[in-house]
């Protein structure tokens, strides 16, 4: 619309012109005529056309000088030929319009010619200038002007751009060509041609059934006979081909295909075995110290044995989260931060990585906001749940074909109940008919959601600082829960203190902070708390794991906040007084370390194992039945040659322990890369020694009384 005001702008200043020009002309022939009159000599109504030449310079002058570009002025012309100035509407290729005086009565032909391609790209501009016959110079009575804006080159025209696009006709040939489309037409088209896909494909099913019947009906009378079959075999059309190819169905079939073929082909089995060998040949592997293994005594060893990096979408993101399936060992999922370099792709970011497929993660999820947690339901194997940095707790299913969330909580915030600052630890608690989602934030709101209805929590709490401290927030930055209670749970702080907390009401205490207990020891931020899995014969689902900004790695005894008052005389060596009826429980085991700790994790079967990973990129695994103050081994990963193209050692922030056996270990970190390790036995596995419980308990208790 704007440009078409400013041509229409311009036309009006053109035709003023030609009128104030006419009317000049016009009082110069009546003052030659009277000078013809008076003086009696003709040749002197010939001395005004220098005048007017000169006048035509001064308005061709005047016109440029309005419009900004060069007019052709006809000076080459021969003598009583008269040109135009070229249009001014447009700057491509500029028709300018030539007429000459009729000589014999006869209409005078208009002839155009090219005034070459200006500096800007746009449409041809084709004046026509429709004069009546008759001799004498002649004027022109009107102006039809076509402006057509799509044309954005001034490359050769071609039949097949044409067929594409019909940006670069005009009105009148588009209403007129047969090729030329609107976009209405072009969705028609595609909607026809997958109409006709989906024919084809119908009918190839419908050949292929009534084929199958036909054997069918002839496997049921007897012997197939021998001679010509009535459905001889043919070979696909290019159409039909692609109108398989096309389709969902298809692609969706390649897909599962191709990924059983690549996990059949990842078995481990040594095809090249000798069985008759003696023995001789054959190398131990417990004392092969190649790569990705780490020295230490027979049968605590850990070694690497799986890497996996998307460089698709791995790439320049940061690991938030690890978890092992519970219902499938051999998926681990891998939660990510946004890629500060793509902004156009999703923020977030969850993949499901496969042991037996290194090629390509299982399945791939996307969010809008950064995942800061990621879980696999115990409960429901198919779901994903989550936690974003914008306060959603999102729901992803493996079942659904959209890597999207197939659920999420709003957006509102406290107007309905849900979070509105992020999300970096969740939680699922309950039985397998009665479960629950726990989420925290980082502004002490904790909501518990069902799996069926992410819209409104059920249950909200908002937790602040007991006194006497000096303000009320509280930032939580890790939770975690009892295996016994699933009720109270504790939280991790920025302050480096860990508080007790409850869901519901009871005696002595209300929901949230229990303010009689707190535990304190760190002196950076919380980054981790672990409860002990208790699996054993001995109870030791009292004891917590923690690890801190502070370079330590703690260990806790307590109770369920409701009888850590009545236990008060037997932890006396770590429960100490503190105003307003508070006590103070501190660490019976202090781990100092030489770097940033960020996870640390107890093994699910063995008592006295825990895993640490740290900010210098090394993995620990301890044992405390053996040694408290040093590792029983240490590993780095090292990184495969497929993925060591601008690799950068950096720091490991996430550790996971798969559960159903015990023996591999998932870490991850900045680098956006998993590392899966092989722990043996004596560290790992199903099978656990009372006498290791025994131990573990004789720890503790001498631990205590030494302090």
């Amino acid at each position: 619309m704007q440009r078409k005001d400013e041509i229409l702008a311009k036309k009006a200043k053109l035709a003023e012109l030609r009128r104030q020009r006419e009317e000049r002309e016009q009082r110069q022939k009546e003052s030659g005529s009277k000078r013809e009159s008076l003086l009696g000599d003709p040749s002197e109504g010939r001395a005004s056309t220098p005048s007017r030449t000169t006048d035509r310079k001064e308005l061709d002058s005047f016109i440029e000088t309005l419009v900004g570009e060069r007019v052709a002025s006809g000076t080459s012309s021969p003598a009583g030929r008269k040109s135009r100035p070229s249009s001014m509407f447009g700057a491509g290729q500029v028709g300018t319009e030539i007429y000459e005086p009729a000589s014999s009565g006869n209409r005078p032909p208009i002839q155009t010619a090219s005034a070459g391609t200006q500096t800007l790209s746009t449409a041809p501009i084709e004046t026509t200038l429709d004069q009546p016959p008759g001799p004498g110079p002649t004027k022109p009575k009107f102006e039809v002007t076509t402006y057509s804006k799509a044309v954005q080159t001034s490359d050769s025209w071609s039949p097949q751009r044409r067929r594409r696009s019909s940006g670069g006709l005009s009105d009148s040939e588009r209403d007129q060509s047969p090729t030329a489309r609107s976009p209405r037409a072009s969705k028609r088209l595609s909607r026809r041609e997958r109409e006709r896909e989906e024919e084809l494909r119908q009918n190839l099913r419908r050949e292929i059934e009534e084929e199958l019947k036909a054997v069918k009906d002839l496997t049921l009378d007897g012997p197939i006979p021998t001679g010509p079959s009535k459905f001889p075999a043919r070979g696909l059309t290019d159409e039909e081909v692609n109108a398989v190819t096309a389709s969902e169905e298809f692609l969706d079939f390649v897909e599962r295909s191709s990924k059983v073929i690549e996990r059949a082909l990842d078995q481990d089995y040594d095809v090249l075995a000798d069985y008759a060998l003696d023995g001789a040949d054959v190398i131990d592997e417990d004392e092969d110290e190649g790569y990705g293994s780490s020295v230490g005594e027979r049968g605590r060893r850990i070694k690497q044995v799986a890497q996996f990096y998307d460089e698709r979408w791995s790439k320049k993101r940061m690991i938030s989260d690890m978890c092992f399936s519970a219902k499938f060992p051999e998926l681990l999922l891998a939660s990510y931060t946004k890629n500060p370099s793509s902004p156009q792709d999703p923020s977030g970011l969850v993949q499901i990585w496969n042991m037996h497929l290194h090629s390509r993660p299982e399945y791939t999820f996307h969010s809008t906001s950064d995942i800061l947690t990621a879980k696999f339901s115990p409960f429901h194997p198919s779901l994903i749940i989550g936690g974003s940095y914008s306060g959603q707790v999102l729901l992803w299913d493996t079942r659904s074909r959209t890597p999207l969330p197939v659920q999420k909580t709003p957006l509102t915030g406290a107007s309905t109940g849900g979070h509105t600052h992020p999300v970096y630890s969740i939680s699922l608690v309950g039985t397998q008919n009665a479960n629950n989602i726990i989420s925290c934030s980082t502004d002490g709101v904790v909501c518990g959601w069902t799996v069926d209805m992410l819209s409104l929590p059920q249950e909200y709490l908002e937790l602040t600082t007991p006194p006497p401290s000096k303000t009320e927030d509280l930032s939580p930055t890790c939770m975690s829960f009892p295996i016994s209670d699933p009720t109270s749970f504790l939280v991790g702080t920025e302050e480096g203190t860990v508080y007790p907390c409850h869901r519901y009401d009871r005696a002595g205490a209300k929901a949230g902070v229990d303010t009689r207990l707190r535990y304190r020891g760190h002196t950076a931020p919380v980054m981790s708390l672990d409860f002990h899995p208790a699996r054993g014969p001995v109870d030791l689902g009292d004891l917590i794991l923690s690890s801190a900004l502070d370079w330590t790695v703690k260990l806790w005894k307590t109770r369920a906040p409701t009888s850590t008052a009545v236990a008060t005389s037997s932890t006396s060596s770590v429960l100490h007084p503190a105003t307003n009826n508070e006590q103070t429980v501190e660490p019976f085991i202090d781990i100092s370390r030489e770097d940033v700790v960020y996870d640390a994790r107890w093994s699910p079967h063995k008592p006295g194992v825990f895993s640490s990973v740290d900010g210098a990129g090394n993995v620990e695994i301890w044992d405390l039945t053996v040694d408290i103050e040093v590792p029983v081994t240490r590993i780095t990963p090292e990184v495969s040659r497929s993925i060591q193209d601008g690799y950068v050692a950096k720091s490991l922030d996430k550790v996971t322990w798969e559960e159903k056996e015990g023996k591999r270990l998932g870490v991850g970190g900045a680098a956006g890369v998993v590392t899966v390790f092989e722990v043996e036995s004596e560290l790992a596995g199903e099978s656990v020694r009372n006498e290791e419980w025994t131990r573990m308990k004789r720890l503790v208790s001498r631990v205590e009384a030494g302090r």
